[in-house]
């Protein structure tokens, strides 16, 4: 059957589910645990595109439903591994004799599945243990048929809790992610710039192999460390310490280095007892200009000390503002009508950031009110705004960062952890 068919059948199954529950009168939480099952098994078996859309709908875990949440979730790391013989006619078409003489046999079970290809170990003859991350065949081919199915499939089930602007932002986030995913030099790259530039007390980057990486095949030492899930047991400080680590390599990340991972979803970082972090997966790493870092520092100190004149000016100076952008006394105009909104929206949110300490990330109200204010004060406002491009992918990993706090339930003194990176100018 057709990728897109398949998509189809499973969209189809969803459909005819929930409505069968309905009339039936049965728990709406059965209903949505067989579809979650369902679609675990469909996109797993699929990989490509459409498995990343999978992941990427798992970091909506706390407004869909518990039995649709959790085996999205389980893409993260269960996603079903294509047999290694298959495997193994991608290596043997990316190395040459003298790259397989440099490797002892791989395991031939995969240690992890993903959307773009698997993960195998082994060891190098100089008795270094490694991973070799190997991407799937023809994997690239169909993320445009499937980005179209899946596009006309969630807009049927309504399975995402998002409009559809905001979809159709999701489904165009997913191909274009996914075509620079796919080479894996680049993906190398990027964890060189990692570790060099963006390095952090407690932060762990695997080691690359360079010999040993081609445009389908990646090769890290082996860095094992544990699911967020089973972080979820540590003890609170350990969680505690975690987030600290996390906001911190965030924040440095974007108001410092300028090199930002910007795909935080949880399968993407290990954690360890000691209070450690390990990041994978760096297909997808951006580049902040220097320009744009010094408004985004203007910003944290402006929304620090409640300036929303400094603030505005940073937008504006950031390309955010929109018909008023080329007038002064329009933009004065505009910073005095909306000065009760920024407080307000302030007082939900950044506020109490900078003032509980710790704040308790694993309290839904910041976002929850955040929301709330932002759709009663900004949203008649929006048109005297615009989006600023290159840094759409610093909200996603401000958002996923937060995400992943939040499932930690982390406490974590906000004013402390900025006041260790070093801000020029701020």
């Amino acid at each position: 059957m057709a990728r897109s068919g398949k998509m189809l059948m499973a969209g189809m199954r969803s459909v005819g589910r929930l409505a069968a529950s309905r009339l039936r009168g049965r728990s709406g939480d059965q209903s949505w645990t067989d579809v979650g099952e369902d679609w675990f098994r469909t996109l797993s078996e699929m990989k490509g595109a459409a498995m990343k859309l999978g992941q990427l709908a798992s970091q909506y875990a706390d407004v869909l439903p518990p039995g649709l949440a959790g085996p999205l979730a389980q893409l993260q790391r269960d996603a079903e591994a294509r047999p290694y013989a298959e495997m193994k006619q991608v290596l043997d078409a990316q190395w040459s004799a003298p790259q397989w003489a440099m490797v002892r046999p791989l395991q031939p079970t995969a240690l992890a599945a993903a959307s773009i290809g698997q993960v195998h170990r082994t060891q190098l003859v100089d008795g270094r243990e490694v991973v070799v991350k190997i991407r799937y065949p023809g994997v690239a081919d169909s993320v445009d048929e499937d980005v179209l199915a899946l596009g006309r499939l969630l807009r049927m089930g309504k399975l995402l809790p998002l409009d559809g602007k905001a979809l159709d932002g999701l489904l165009d986030e997913v191909r274009a992610r996914f075509k620079e995913e796919t080479d894996y030099t680049r993906e190398l790259a990027y964890l060189q710039a990692m570790t060099a530039h963006a390095a952090w007390p407690g932060v762990r980057y695997p080691v690359p192999v360079p010999a040993l990486c081609t445009e389908g095949v990646l090769v890290t030492e082996w860095a094992p460390a544990d699911s967020i899930e089973t972080a979820l047991d540590y003890a609170p400080e350990v969680r505690d310490q975690i987030g600290a680590r996390l906001l911190g390599w965030l924040l440095q990340q974007v108001l410092v280095s300028g090199w930002v991972h910007a795909d935080p979803h949880p399968g993407n970082f290990g954690f360890h007892a000691d209070g450690g972090i390990t990041v994978y997966d760096f297909g997808c790493v951006r580049e902040v200009s220097e320009a744009h870092r010094v408004q985004m520092r203007r910003i944290t100190g402006a929304v620090r000390g409640q300036d929303w004149t400094a603030l505005h000016e940073a937008v504006h100076a950031l390309g955010g503002l929109g018909r008023a952008a080329d007038d002064a006394q329009a933009r004065s105009a505009l910073l005095d009508a909306m000065r009760p909104h920024y407080q307000a929206l302030a007082a939900v949110g950044t506020d109490r950031l900078f003032a509980e300490r710790p704040f308790d990330f694993g309290d839904a109200r910041l976002m929850d009110d955040t929301r709330r204010v932002a759709r009663q004060e900004l949203v008649r406002w929006l048109r005297d705004y615009r989006p600023i491009p290159p840094l759409a992918f610093v909200g996603r990993a401000l958002s996923g960062h937060y995400w992943m706090l939040r499932r930690l339930g982390a406490r974590i003194d906000v004013p402390a952890v900025l006041d260790t990176i070093a801000l020029p100018g701020y």
